[in-house]
């Protein structure tokens, strides 16, 4: 009996040893989420309509990034030339902000590099209203699957979003640099209506007129209007340098070209024609629609930073764009080029 009560009273010491060691040390442990589930990242609603401005960059310089600002009905990317923005791609990341969820993961301030997550490396997302406080501040760390680590700015509490962020802005592998702002600028330089095109007027290296011209149709019987036409049952004539009848095929490509323009880049904002061969040696090419309206794109010069791009104008408008060079190379025909052999 001695040895046996002996052997319990050194059990229950040590099971008081355990248990005073499990609290002294549960103050160190990372606090983590005993549910088990997902917690909001973004509490209450994020509404389009009350947000004013988006900035994006690395660290804590915000040079290094982009910003986003409404400017009337319409978006632009203050940080590059006051350009267009790509709207699609704002909703897309405000609903993806709204209702995001997260994982929690740690609340150890020490530990927060690890997840890329310190100030200095983490890539931040600002949202501001209209009197520009802020509406939401997220950290974005590194990847992690097909989420990322995210944080609140301020706070400590390390989640896993379930929507990757860095892929939104260019940012891809471990390379983590600045993030890239082209793909925020809407890139369609010059946009028009392909069936309305009635008049395309080419001036390159050498002169091309071309007009739409329908065959006339007789009125039905007792019908005392105007004939009327069939929209497809158009063709193209050439007018100058000499007058014969297109292949509707060949023009109808130059037609399709034009009726959307894709730049790469926004260059610059101002009258800075001259400066990139956008002057009186530009080659330009004059549009006109079944409204009247007529619009001359300017074609310049070779940019040299970006291979195979040059200098693009829309005349009457300030912004000067780079475009695919091929742009020019598939609206810029000869006549020779417009009648099948």
């Amino acid at each position: 009996m001695g040895n046996n009560n002996r052997g319990m009273i050194l059990l229950g010491a040590a099971l008081v040893v355990l248990a005073g060691l499990y609290f002294v040390t549960r103050g160190h442990r990372e606090k983590l989420d005993t549910s088990g589930g997902f917690v909001d990242v973004v509490e209450g609603q994020l509404s389009s309509d009350d947000v004013y401005s988006i900035e994006v960059y690395k660290g804590l310089d915000s040079s290094q990034g982009f910003i986003l600002a409404r400017n009337g009905d319409d978006w632009i990317v203050s940080s590059r030339h006051d350009a267009p923005a790509n709207i699609n791609k704002i909703r897309t990341l405000l609903g993806n902000l709204e209702g995001l969820e997260g994982e929690l993961r740690s609340q150890d301030p020490s530990v927060l590099d690890a997840y890329a997550l310190d100030d200095s490396n983490a890539y931040r997302v600002v949202i501001k209203g209209e009197s520009g406080d802020p509406l939401l501040e997220l950290l974005i760390g590194k990847r992690s699957g097909s989420g990322c680590f995210v944080r609140r700015a301020g706070s400590d509490r390390v989640l896993l979003a379930d929507h990757n962020f860095l892929s939104d802005f260019g940012v891809w592998g471990d390379d983590r640099k600045a993030p890239e702002t082209t793909s925020w600028i809407d890139l369609v330089a010059f946009e028009t209506d392909r069936a309305e095109i009635e008049r395309i007027e080419i001036h390159g290296e050498e002169t091309v007129v071309l007009e739409k011209e329908w065959p006339e149709t007789e009125a039905a019987e007792g019908d005392s209007t105007a004939t009327e036409r069939d929209p497809e049952a158009y063709e193209w004539r050439v007018l100058e340098p000499r007058n014969f009848l297109a292949t509707r095929s060949l023009a109808d490509a130059i037609a399709n070209n034009l009726a959307s323009v894709r730049a790469r880049d926004v260059i610059t904002r101002g009258e800075v024609a001259e400066e990139f061969g956008l002057g009186d040696g530009a080659w330009t090419l004059t549009v006109t629609t079944e409204d009247g309206a007529s619009h001359t794109l300017r074609f310049g010069a070779d940019v040299p930073e970006q291979s195979n791009q040059i200098y693009f104008q829309v005349e009457g408008e300030d912004i000067v764009w780079s475009v695919p060079s091929y742009v020019r190379n598939n609206l810029f025909k000869k006549a020779s080029d417009l009648k099948t052999e």
